[in-house]
């Protein structure tokens, strides 16, 4: 078979273990178990050394998750997650989202992105970069915990997501005691917003608010600012955060506007 031949074959053989991979996250009760090296092996009728292969190929690129010490199998990776398995309502959030995460870049100098809940985590679906050479970037894509993150404790603090079994401590500042978290989520329910204080990296904070489906409707997602902690800190975060509640309030008027 010619070079040509041999990439167009590898190419196919990728795709299809991504429609397998689609095929199980769409099936309940199949999607907690994961598709098996086996199983790509016998789908594909290849040898389980290529198939394997393929799969951390496609793990490598985002497009794959591999199993965590468990005998499950691969998952839909963040690289897709981010277009598929959204509700009707996440993904009108996802449309309508980035030119007002724009406007938080220009308002604050930050990166921001917008999050949804999504089995467990925080799932960015947008994001937009700033010019500033020292910058925390989130990508469209990535899953990020929920105890430990701006956006994660905003999806949980609006019930967006149920609290987590497991808190561990990502860093010093990290809240690790259930009973805790639950009274520091009523503050960030009261204030209107919420702030990672370097509790998911050191060095790096974050500042997100919830965006609604209407003015009286319920929450869907939220956006928000990252960045380091020089720039986001006591000295800044009230008036950082009224750019971010300012501009959360418009993406959910925009959302009112725009027939579903």
């Amino acid at each position: 078979m010619s070079q040509q031949g041999l990439e167009r074959s590898s190419l196919e053989r990728g795709l299809r273990v991504i429609r397998l991979l689609i095929e199980l996250e769409s099936d309940p009760a199949l999607q907690h178990r994961g598709l098996s090296v086996q199983q790509v092996s016998y789908e594909l009728g290849v040898h389980k050394s290529t198939a394997s292969r393929i799969l951390r190929t496609l793990a490598q690129e985002g497009f794959a998750v591999a199993p965590a010490r468990s005998r499950r199998g691969y998952r839909l990776g963040p690289a897709l997650r981010s277009r598929f398995g959204l509700t009707t309502a996440q993904r009108r959030f996802r449309n309508l989202a980035s030119p007002f995460l724009q406007e938080l870049v220009g308002l604050t100098g930050e990166c921001a992105h917008g999050a949804v809940a999504a089995e467990g985590e925080a799932l960015v679906v947008d994001a937009i970069e700033t010019a500033q050479s020292l910058r925390v970037v989130l990508e469209k894509g990535r899953l990020l915990p929920l105890h430990s993150t701006s956006v994660g404790k905003c999806l949980l603090a609006w019930e967006l997501a149920p609290l987590p079994v497991q808190l561990p401590a990502r860093t010093g500042h990290t809240i690790t005691d259930p009973d805790l978290l639950r009274d520091h989520l009523a503050t960030v329910r009261s204030l209107g917003y919420a702030v990672d204080n370097e509790e998911n990296h050191t060095g790096g904070c974050g500042i997100s608010a919830p965006v609604f489906e209407g003015r009286d409707g319920p929450p869907v997602g939220c956006i928000g600012i990252g960045g380091p902690v020089q720039r986001i800190n006591p000295a800044t975060v009230d008036e950082l955060a009224r750019q971010v509640t300012l501009v959360a309030s418009q993406l959910t008027e925009a959302i009112v506007d725009t027939p579903a």
